[in-house]
This record gives structure tokens, sequence and C-alpha cells, in this order.
């Protein structure tokens, strides 16, 4: 599976701290072995951010991506709870 990143995500990257880009790494690496049905709670979100999908990266920790094709995601967004919905 190939992944892009958008250049909101870029920027919300640099701010996580260290501990969080660790988890969001350990989330994704969980997503592209395909062991994440319960572990990382993946669902399509509703509303503005449909047709996009969200991963929890452990505690309130969320990456939000866009499903290209069968190979393919764009990691849109990343951040706690309040960044993303406020």
């Amino acid at each position: 599976m190939r992944i892009e990143t958008h250049k909101q995500y870029d920027k919300m990257w640099a701010r996580l701290s260290r501990k969080q880009q660790i988890q969001v790494l350990a989330a994704l690496k969980l997503f592209l072995e395909g062991q994440y049905k319960e572990k990382l709670r993946v669902h399509q979100l509703k509303g503005k951010y449909f047709p996009q999908y969200s991963i929890s990266a452990g505690g309130d920790l969320r990456i939000h991506f866009l499903q290209l094709d069968e190979d393919k995601i764009v990691l849109m967004m990343v951040g706690t709870h309040n960044q993303l919905y406020s």
C-alpha cells in the first residue's frame, strides 16, 4: 500500500510531541499490517469530513485519511480530537 501525506497533515505532524509521533507511527504500522479492526477503531467519518476515515492512535489522538483506491491512501490530518473537530 502506498501512503502519501497532505500538506495539512505535514504541518500538524510537525506540531506533535515526540511521544505522539511515536504513537501515530505505531498505529500506522498496525493499520498497514491489517491488524486494525478493533484496536484502532477505524471508521468512516460523516458530515464535513466525509468520505475520510479516522484511525485512533491511542488516547485522544486521531489520524484522518482518504482511501483513493485499494493500494493508496492519503493522510489528511493528525491531532487530538479537539484539534480535529473544533
